[in-house]
């Protein structure tokens, strides 16, 4: 593994979006904070020194990792569906919000892909598609650090960062359990999306019969229009999990 201590380089925009994002998303604001510290710790060092190696960071992104492929749904292959609840808010340059479209859709999974999905209801005509997917960011090739002033808690934060400015791949923060290694939350800040000037995630996760699903997730954007920039933010929550046993 390479670790690191250096100035991420991760925009303060994607500070920013940590707070833009609606709090009705009422567990967020815990990370949210620890997210603004640690970014800002690791943007302030101008310099750029990377050590060999850290056998205790080893040990936790070595157990994160294997615990996240034994527990995914995706990477097991199981068969489950769930109900989420998205609302679609644009925002404007000020911060206030306009107008908000809002869907509810059950999604059906077969051997860890998206099989069909039923839609309980909708506002629009056609709604922004929600993003599923988790990364497996302690099995990808990043520069790793530990979370500054840990205070040995019952999570551990994990910073990650790519040592090339064209790499697609997600930056950000990963939380996991202390003892059991599972993921907690995610803060993902994505510094190519197509189409897009700015665009991150943050995910918290829940264990439901052994697996780690997401149960909810805000989206914040600023996608390339015709003429300007359009800003917005998706909330999704997660609900009502369900996998089919053999």
């Amino acid at each position: 593994m390479r670790i690191f201590d250096r100035n991420a380089r991760l925009d303060l925009y994607f500070i920013n979006t940590i707070f833009t994002a609606d709090m009705s998303i009422k567990k967020c604001d815990r990370f949210c904070r620890l997210s603004l510290a640690a970014l800002l710790v690791i943007s302030i060092s101008a310099a750029d020194v990377i050590s060999e190696t850290d056998p205790v960071l080893d040990f936790y992104l070595d157990r994160a990792g294997a615990v996240f492929a034994s527990r995914d749904p995706v990477e097991t292959g199981i068969t489950y569906s769930f109900t989420a609840t998205s609302y679609y808010k644009n925002v404007s340059h000020d911060g206030s919000v306009g107008k908000i479209d809002s869907a509810a859709v059950v999604y059906f999974f077969s051997f860890g892909q998206l099989d069909s999905q039923k839609t309980i209801y909708e506002t629009a005509d056609r709604f922004q598609a929600v993003d599923f997917s988790v990364p497996n960011v302690f099995r990808d090739e990043y520069l790793f650090s530990f979370f500054p002033n840990d205070t040995g808690g019952s999570e551990l934060t994990i910073g990650f960062d790519s040592d090339s400015v064209e790499s697609p791949a997600p930056v950000g923060l990963a939380v996991i359990d202390r003892e059991r290694y599972t993921l907690r939350q995610l803060l993902l800040y994505y510094p190519h999306q197509k189409g897009h000037r700015r665009y991150s995630r943050t995910l918290r996760f829940v264990d439901f019969e052994g697996r780690i699903f997401p149960d909810s997730m805000a989206v914040v954007g600023a996608k390339y229009g015709v003429f300007s920039t359009d800003h917005y933010r998706l909330e999704t929550r997660v609900e009502d999990f369900r996998i089919q046993r053999r």
